[in-house]
């Protein structure tokens, strides 16, 4: 299952990992020009996301504590924390993806057809388990990387791609 969604989302995390060599420690929390969203929050973002669709094929949150500070609807406004470090960012990020694709390969596909409940598509062509998942691994995915790299180009970086 997901056979081009997850290449697609193999091909964004390379992408990310050469955005993220160029944007330092002290960026995290300057908000990017044109989109708002400091780094921190986008990684927070990200990684939370990605464990939230885990939870559809059976996975579970590892950072049940950023649901509030980065899950849908949440404020981009995030205070410096210990434990907002870049490297950990990453990392979770990393982490959360592998995992969502392991186990999005293995789903069964009944699953994937049951509803998804999140209240942010109602009404919306976006219906099934499979549905969110293909959304999260491509173009949710892709969207944020556009904001990291943004973000980069704001310190005066070339463009990679």
């Amino acid at each position: 299952m997901f056979e081009n969604e997850i290449a697609l989302n193999q091909l964004q995390m390379k992408q990310f990992e050469t955005i993220m060599a160029d944007l330092p420690e002290e960026t995290l929390f300057m908000p990017g020009q044109g989109h708002g969203h400091p780094p921190v929050w986008i990684l927070g973002h990200l990684a939370i996301v990605g464990e939230m669709g885990q939870t559809f094929l059976g996975g579970k949150l590892t950072h049940t504590f950023w649901v509030q500070a980065f899950g849908p609807g949440s404020t981009d406004e995030v205070q410096p924390d210990e434990k907002l470090k870049r490297d950990s960012l990453i990392a979770a990020v990393l982490s959360a993806y592998e995992t969502l694709r392991s186990l999005a390969s293995q789903a069964a596909p009944a699953d994937l057809e049951k509803p998804h409940g999140i209240e942010l598509f109602k009404g919306t062509p976006v219906q099934t388990v499979g549905h969110a998942i293909a959304l999260m691994l491509t173009s949710h995915f892709g969207f944020h990387l556009a904001q990291l790299s943004s973000c980069r180009r704001d310190l005066g970086q070339g463009y990679l791609f």
